[in-house]
């Protein structure tokens, strides 16, 4: 695993954990421009099951249409200021409104306000409802401690190997060179000896020739 794929992993690892912690405390997430949420009740069933994390986006309030899906804050009093995610069954003139879970039989009792919208609904992250289905405590931690730490530490026992033969090529290759730089020396001066006695081999025949021009 690369630096930079140690940093995707981290920065997914977070991005889920902040994902699933607001799920758990009943908020949203905001991740690049939308909202996560995760639906805890079976209003909108079959569209949406109670459990999912759906991913909504803010958006203009006056292209909104019947049919669409919003969540939206809650001004029923029995539910006032939690996050609800209903269909829009009217828009009415004064410009509020009328909603419906697809699961109930009648309409919600209070309209909503364009000012109580968080955003149109988009789809489903399947992914999350997956995890939370790790109830226990014990499963998440395998899941968010564990397991991240085993993938760490077997990155940095793979990095302290891979610096350890670098290392050793290192200096298995400092060695083949200063054994060749040697072998060169050794040549060098073998050939230094070699031309040396050869002139002296020289001198010393020239020497006994001129002895013998002398005698005659």
């Amino acid at each position: 695993m690369t630096i930079l794929g140690s940093a995707v992993f981290a920065a997914l690892l977070s991005v889920t954990v902040y994902i699933m912690v607001c799920g758990c405390i009943g908020k949203t997430a905001s991740i690049f421009g939308y909202s996560v949420l995760k639906v805890v009740s079976g209003s909108m069933e079959p569209s949406i099951h109670e459990g999912d994390y759906i991913y909504i986006k803010r958006t203009d309030t006056d292209s909104l249409k019947a049919g669409d899906i919003i969540s939206f804050y809650s001004q029923d009093d029995s539910i006032k200021g939690e996050i609800n995610t209903h269909r829009i069954s009217e828009v009415l003139s004064d410009g509020t409104f009328v909603t419906k879970g697809d699961a109930n039989k009648i309409e919600d009792s209070v309209t909503v306000q364009k000012v109580s919208i968080i955003g149109k609904y988009y789809g489903k992250l399947r992914f999350f409802k997956w995890l939370g289905s790790f109830a226990s405590t014990k499963k998440l931690l395998i899941l968010f401690v564990i397991i991240p730490t085993v993938c760490m530490a077997v990155y940095e026992v793979k990095t302290i190997a891979e610096i350890k033969i670098y290392s050793n090529r290192e200096e298995a290759l400092k060695a083949a060179e200063e054994e060749k730089e040697k072998l060169m020396r050794e040549a060098v001066e073998k050939e230094v000896q070699r031309l040396k006695m050869q002139e002296n081999e020289k001198k010393e025949a020239n020497s006994f020739e001129s002895g013998k021009d002398n005698e005659g």
